[in-house]
């Protein structure tokens, strides 16, 4: 297999959340085509665990969805800043917790058809409150916990409960 040949590139949404660019591609046909690629920033979602071993989760309105959704803590990588640098700030940000350390579970592409933006997933272990949140005007989200890892995990895949793909995803990554 071989990547497409990148013809042109022209920016046609400059939005942080979507920065969208046509690109015109020759395939490996020789053929040529229009692929709409998202440039956004990778993203970081966290598991976080407290001292107690329950575990936070958090239900969030969505506008693309029109749903509230229940998912991990999770957030836009900043420009200039790293996986490891952003799980703190948004766990912080997010829930006002804070983790005594963090564990780099791995990564996921969230749509490599049309993005290569990243999931860097990540655990927090023995969280405590230790603040309030800080939310962007647009964000609504209420956080709760669970007893469990194991409830977490019954609780994302019950097919009543709306969550994301990115939440699915870092549950490989979840101990049994």
């Amino acid at each position: 297999m071989k990547p497409f040949k990148i013809l042109s590139r022209e920016k046609i949404l400059d939005n942080p959340y979507c920065p969208i660019e046509k690109q015109i591609v020759e395939l490996t046909t020789g053929d040529k085509a229009e692929w709409f690629v998202n440039k956004a920033s990778d993203a970081v979602i966290i598991i976080p665990v407290l001292k107690t071993g329950e575990v936070l989760l958090q239900k969030n309105y969505k506008h693309g969805s029109g749903k509230i959704v229940t998912e991990f803590c999770a957030g836009m990588i900043d420009p200039g800043e790293t996986p490891e640098q952003a799980a703190p700030r948004e766990l912080l940000e997010e829930t006002g917790h804070t983790a005594e350390s963090f564990t780099k579970l791995g990564e996921v592409f969230a749509n490599p058809t049309g993005s290569s933006m990243k999931y860097h997933f990540f655990r927090a272990e023995n969280c405590e409150k230790s603040g309030n949140q800080s939310l962007d005007e647009a964000e609504q989200i209420e956080v709760f916990s669970v007893k469990n890892i194991a409830e977490a995990r019954k609780l994302l895949t019950d097919s009543e409960t709306h969550t994301s793909a990115g939440t699915l995803a870092v549950m490989g990554f979840m101990p049994s």
